[in-house]
């Protein structure tokens, strides 16, 4: 979620409106980022065992997925193999990998279909060799929301460097300019494909043949989503991945009872009963959170000229995206109100939450 591509709002609005439980991270979840603030819930997050947390009407397995640590502690606690999340948020594809197993042995979306064998909360098995016990593989699926990486490093800064109640908020910004910030060290050019290929280490250069390895990433792995298409991305990730909210609640209620499954839908929004598509609506337009007014990087000036020059693979995969885009809505079909999610078959990993 890392880079200020809605990854906030998508969190509250998984929880809030959808009733999914997440494993989710700190950067992506303010109620995760200020738990310190509550030393009983602080506590919860610190405690070996793995459960459900919830919290102001949302539900969270206790793992922070921030950090290669909070990763791996999931990861031996097995998070994934006990089904405890239903949407997995990350900052990182390589971290969230980990979760899963290799990159490369991740299912994902091959010409219009999604591998066999493979299902939200289902199964993959796989023998290892003849006379040893059959083990149990988890596959994810990789979603994500792309924004133009101008529009995104822009306002990345702006909101780190202004936005004091942000999980975001980094005080030593206050004296940069864009153009300081872009051309300083702790700047990292083109995020979006040193993600996809492991190389966030700046030392590493980049090449041509990395920007392929990450379009055919996207290609074979990603549902795409597109912040200036938000309505229309939620509408293919719930139908993709089969989230109902009623379902959702009607399984809260067949588990906890009728009381407790009202009492969470009424603390979500401070007592008022809403329905799905407002609740929805509201948070995709009304109140998307980490919205701010900030100077505009206008074209054809430095500023843009310079993070023209800093990602130039990152606005190719962006406009590679944009295609995928419009080719997922035939080939996953989008266009078509009879595909339901067991034909889609998938299994939730979001990262980078690109």
């Amino acid at each position: 979620q890392k880079g200020h591509r809605g990854g906030t709002t998508l969190s509250n609005l998984f929880g809030s409106c959808l009733s999914l439980i997440q494993a989710s991270s700190s950067l992506s979840s303010p109620l995760l980022f200020h738990r310190d603030d509550d030393e009983a819930l602080a506590s919860r997050f610190r405690d070996p065992t793995m459960y459900i947390v919830r919290r102001e009407g949302q539900q969270f397995a206790n793992v922070d997925l921030n950090s290669l640590e909070g990763v791996m502690r999931a990861a031996e606690g097995k998070l994934i193999q006990k089904a405890m999340a239903e949407v997995v948020l990350v900052p990182n594809v390589r971290l969230g990998s980990l979760l899963f197993g290799d990159v490369g042995d991740e299912p994902g979306i091959k010409n219009g279909e999604e591998d066999q064998n493979e299902g939200r909360g289902e199964e993959v098995d796989y023998e290892m060799n003849a006379g040893t016990p059959r083990e149990v593989e988890f596959k994810g699926v990789l979603f994500t929301m792309f924004r133009h990486p101008i529009e995104r490093t822009a306002s990345w800064f702006y909101h780190k460097q202004s936005v004091q109640d942000s999980v975001h908020y980094d005080p030593s910004l206050e004296i940069y300019s864009l153009t300081d910030w872009i051309n300083s060290p702790s700047y990292m050019t083109d995020y979006m494909v040193r993600t996809l290929v492991g190389k966030v280490d700046t030392h590493f250069h980049l090449v041509r043949e990395d920007l392929d390895v990450a379009k055919e990433i996207l290609r074979r792995k990603c549902l795409v989503g597109l912040l200036d298409e938000k309505s229309e991305s939620m509408r293919r990730f719930i139908k993709f991945f089969g989230w109902n909210a009623e379902l959702q609640r009607d399984s809260i209620m067949l588990t906890e009872g009728e009381e407790t499954a009202e009492a969470i839908q009424a603390e979500r929004w401070h007592n008022q009963i809403v329905k799905d598509e407002e609740c929805q609506d509201r948070l995709l337009h009304w109140d998307w959170m980490n919205k701010h007014k900030h100077p505009v990087v206008e074209e054809g000036s430095l500023e843009y000229k310079l993070l023209e020059s800093k990602n130039r693979y990152d606005l190719e995969l962006y406009m590679y995206a944009r295609q995928l885009f419009e080719e997922q809505f035939t080939q996953l079909g989008f266009d078509d109100d009879a595909i339901h999610f067991e034909e889609s078959g998938a299994a939730v990993d979001d990262t980078n939450h690109a």
